[in-house]
């Protein structure tokens, strides 16, 4: 996990960053999708169900007008290298599996657990797909859980994260690189996992509260929930 976020952030600091516009979208790969997709719904979440894929994947999203989405998928019988990773994954439970940035003209070489997209948006989304009970807007940030070599690496190199305040079950302050449309959250080491967290955009907490009804986490201008290997922020922007 060392090389994975080293490498972001070496990425994040080089010309290319100006290709990189913010988030695109977290895979989550679920052992069970139907009883994952009825949680998320039971969060506030719509959502438009995916299609059957070549390799027995199975995927359920939740998506935002701007594209940005988190995206649930599950593996059946491994075919390919993707569905074996997949399934590889699971024996550790639920959880994302990588990190989605949005690179609307030419995208940075691929990395490893990082990849890039333009947030392509289908013919099939309809506005239903976008009208979120719980008021959701965007994927604002991705949160993760890195090391003390990672976080001195980001000084040496110089672009550069800010201590910021924050409001959230990892601590008081965080390390922050924004990006034109999002933030990426740089945390201590905190679990064997890369990505810990992802902040969701909504209008008012007033409609979040009436699926939130027990936080893990209830802040001044967020609530945050654990649910599927990921701590889910629903955040007022």
């Amino acid at each position: 996990m060392g090389r994975w976020l080293c490498t972001l952030l070496l990425l994040l600091g080089s010309p290319a960053v100006a290709q990189i516009q913010g988030l695109d979208h977290i895979p989550i790969v679920v052992r069970d999708l139907d009883r994952s997709a009825a949680d998320f719904a039971s969060l506030g979440f719509a959502l438009k169900a995916g299609r059957p894929h070549a390799n027995g994947l199975r995927n359920v999203h939740a998506k935002f007008r701007d594209g940005t989405e988190l995206e649930l998928i599950s593996p059946d019988t491994p075919t390919d290298e993707l569905s074996q990773r997949y399934v590889e994954w699971l024996k550790q439970g639920d959880g994302p599996v990588s990190l989605g940035l949005f690179a609307p003209n030419i995208a940075p070489p691929a990395i490893e657990g990082v990849f890039f997209d333009k947030r392509q948006k289908s013919p099939t989304d309809r506005p239903e797909h976008f009208a979120h009970p719980n008021g959701a807007t965007t994927l604002a940030a991705v949160w993760l859980a890195g090391s003390p070599v990672e976080r001195q690496l980001v000084d040496v190199v110089g672009r550069w994260p800010v201590d910021q305040p924050v409001c959230a079950p990892f601590g008081k302050v965080a390390r922050v690189l924004r990006l034109p449309e999002g933030e990426i959250v740089l945390l201590p080491r905190l679990s064997n996992r890369p990505i810990v967290g992802a902040t969701v955009a909504v209008a008012s907490l007033d409609p979040v509260r009436r699926f939130v009804t027990r936080s893990a986490v209830d802040c001044p201008r967020s609530v945050w929930v654990e649910t599927h290997g990921l701590w889910l922020e629903l955040r007022v922007h």
